[in-house]
């Protein structure tokens, strides 16, 4: 059953397709140019990682059975150490040019906590949540995403002292920072001010494909990985509670 309202299976069956299909081509290419430059092996890894969180976006908007989703999360693992290994090829004289590829931008942020959305609620192991924290980086310099590293086990990890992105993500740094009973309804204040704080993006009116579904990754995470109780919030259109509670059903 579809869990997306705003589109049909049709139109989800469609983009599934073409990004898997556009990775399955970027992967032939490469095997069929091996003396392709690391820098540009480096950018088609990146991509197929972010085409992977895509696919499991689409396929939770399109209603599909989430155990079947884990197969993209060790893919996009794949992907991720592909890429460390072609930056880790650069010569030294363009090693440089990787550090746009591995800096903690906005856009990165957000596509890492979708990623452990749908890691730790599909309950990968701390040894997928190490590995891809480590690829990963950027230590010491988002509050947020070091507090999250430290609970799923980055203990030794550096803590920056601020959120990188304020505008976008203060209001749910609160979630944290709160005590537990006050923590369902910050959530539930963040899952409505969510769409505003995404700069109201109108996909789904837009004739293009850019529409993949709007749910709120990051309160997936949040809530399972706090523990806490989404009474208050857990049919909120933006909420993917199916993610939440699978290990429920």
């Amino acid at each position: 059953m579809l869990r997306d309202t705003l589109k049909d299976k049709t139109y989800f069956d469609e983009r599934i397709d073409f990004k898997i299909n556009a990775i399955e081509k970027r992967k032939a290419k490469l095997l069929a140019s091996p003396q392709v430059r690391a820098f540009v092996s480096l950018k088609v890894h990146f991509t197929m990682v972010d085409y992977s969180m895509s696919i499991m976006h689409l396929c939770y908007s399109r209603g599909d059975e989430l155990n079947e989703l884990k197969l993209h999360l060790e893919n996009a693992l794949e992907y991720r150490r592909k890429q460390k290994y072609f930056a880790d090829a650069l010569p030294p004289e363009e090693q440089k040019n990787r550090i746009d590829w591995e800096e903690l931008h906005l856009s990165d942020l957000e596509r890492t906590l979708k990623w452990f959305a749908f890691a730790y609620c599909l309950n990968m192991g701390q040894a997928y949540y190490q590995e891809v924290l480590d690829l990963i980086g950027n230590q010491g310099r988002d509050a947020l995403f070091d507090q999250i590293a430290v609970k799923l086990g980055d203990t030794e990890r550096e803590v920056a002292e601020s959120v990188l992105f304020k505008r976008r993500f203060n209001k749910l740094y609160k979630v944290i920072e709160a005590e537990p009973a006050q923590r369902p309804q910050l959530m539930l204040a963040y899952l409505e001010a969510w769409y505003k704080l995404e700069g109201s993006p109108d996909y789904h009116l837009m004739d293009t494909d850019a529409y993949d579904g709007y749910w709120c990754w990051e309160a997936a995470l949040f809530t399972k990985l706090y523990e806490i109780d989404d009474s208050l919030y857990i049919d909120h259109q933006y909420y993917p509670k199916d993610l939440v509670h699978w290990s429920e059903q």
